[in-house]
């Protein structure tokens, strides 16, 4: 079981090679004046050894306090990236404590550290289904890692979502007690940003986000794991003798229906899963499709429907989305269609309050988004990134590089979409470099198969005669 430290020495830590969140100047001085006036009120997390898991922020403040010991909880096993990431975003109480819960009251002079029995703490309302599934998996993980702040009165003011887990864990809880008028007026300080996630340490690769690549019309009849994206406004838009391209069209499933079927479709994957193999790239199966469109685009123009479907989920900067939204720019026509979806930021807060499904399982992990709205995923041993869209930025994002957009869906679903037309005339060396960057993506071991320029020239020149 990890052990508390009521008072650890802050020369025995050391930070982590890297800190998933991000102060900016303000909140670390907000930070700091926070533990000036109460101290530290909730332990850093360490793995054995000394390197903190999370606290990097707290343990900065306190130095520049000049406070050298920090309350601790030291963890017997080691914590890997992925769920270092997980202890800083519950540990630093990013979750929305929906739920309510009491304890027992004491004597108004007994401040500071105890521990609670879980017969001690009284549930009186549940929320946040989601959150209680990783802070259960973290806890059976790795032991009791966290804390609430209560005043004498038995009133928690800071998560009380953990405690409604030690209860059903049936697990000690550690408690850290103020007065009521401590509590009114830290509850005002908690309510602030501490910090934002930044994902740039974790260094995704492009090549990995082909582990989000779906299993579309997957099952023995072919209608399992559908698209919506081309079930909605795909298949009923597109017509006979319309050209059509899917850009990053992972496994092509309905690409390759619509070919089959007779229509004038092609498409392009950057990354090719090698077929019958978990994790293999199939480099000469990309460079063949990117062969077919240099040959297609100088034979008969720019294409009637071009689709994007999924793939601003799984781009990995804002950076990254541009240069996407460039190259279907770069493929269509100037009387074509444009026809994404994305994931939708509205869809976050529904999974938070998902309720517990029969089979006693929850209906996804808890997505920790950064200032962009990406969330990073430890999935097959590698990480891959999800961005999520509102209505408002996607129709941003798109009326950059198309005239006429249309954001449709609603706002709280799982996804949106958007159907756009008019590709609006891009400067050369932007266009250039998102084609270039797209056509020519990086592959294990820094590898780059460089047969896009012929296929860059034809959409170069196609470009300047349609702008």
């Amino acid at each position: 079981m990890p052990e508390f430290i009521e008072s650890m020495p802050l020369s025995e830590l050391r930070p982590a090679d890297y800190n998933p969140r991000r102060l900016s100047e303000e909140a670390f001085g907000r930070l700091q004046q926070s533990l000036d006036l109460f101290g530290c009120v909730k332990p850093v997390i360490v793995n054995r050894g000394g390197t903190l898991v999370a606290g990097h922020q707290r343990t900065k403040s306190l130095a520049a306090l000049g406070v050298d010991r920090v309350p601790a909880i030291v963890l017997d096993n080691q914590v890997g990236i992925h769920d270092e990431i997980r202890f800083n975003l519950l540990h630093n109480s990013v979750e929305t404590d929906g739920s309510t819960v009491r304890v027992p009251t004491c004597a108004e002079h007994e401040h500071g550290w105890s521990w609670l029995e879980p017969d001690q703490i009284s549930v009186r309302s549940r929320a946040n289904a989601v959150v209680h599934s990783e802070i259960r998996r973290l806890i059976s993980g790795y032991g009791t890692w966290g804390s609430i702040v209560a005043d004498h009165r038995g009133r928690v003011i800071l998560n009380q979502d953990y405690a409604v887990v030690c209860k059903d864990l049936r697990v000690p809880l550690l408690v850290y007690r103020v007065s009521v008028q401590e509590a009114d007026e830290l509850a005002q300080w908690l309510d602030g940003e501490y910090g934002v996630y930044d994902y740039s340490g974790v260094q995704i690769k492009a090549y990995n986000q082909h582990k989000c690549q779906m299993h579309r019309l997957s099952g023995d009849d072919g209608t399992s794991n559908r698209s919506t994206t081309y079930e909605r406004y795909v298949l009923p838009m597109v017509q006979r003798g319309q050209r059509i391209v899917d850009f990053g069209a992972g496994e092509a499933a309905y690409i390759r229906r619509l070919r089959a079927q007779g229509f004038d479709a092609h498409w392009y994957e950057p990354h090719v899963r090698t077929e019958g193999t978990a994790g293999s790239l199939d480099v000469a199966a990309s460079v063949a499709q990117i062969r077919d469109l240099q040959r297609d685009v100088g034979q008969s123009g720019l294409y009637d429907v071009v689709v994007l479907d999924s793939v601003l989920n799984s781009v990995t900067s804002p950076e990254f989305e541009e240069h996407v939204l460039i190259a279907c720019n770069s493929l269509l026509a100037a009387d074509g269609t444009f026809i994404t979806g994305a994931r939708s930021l509205g869809s976050i807060e529904k999974k938070r309050t998902a309720k517990k499904l029969a089979s006693n399982k929850y209906r996804c992990g808890l997505d920790f988004l950064d200032e962009n709205n990406f969330s990073a995923t430890f999935r097959a041993g590698v990480w891959t990134m999800q961005k999520f869209h509102s209505p408002e930025t996607l129709h941003a994002s798109l009326s950059r590089f198309f005239g006429e957009v249309q954001v449709k869906g609603s706002a709280k679903g799982s996804n949106i979409y958007a159907v756009c037309r008019k590709p609006l005339a891009v400067e050369p060396d932007q266009r250039r470099l998102a084609l270039e960057t797209e056509f020519n993506m990086e592959y294990p071991g820094n590898y780059r198969h460089n047969r896009h320029k012929p296929l860059t020239k034809t959409l170069m020149d196609a470009c300047e005669s349609r702008d």
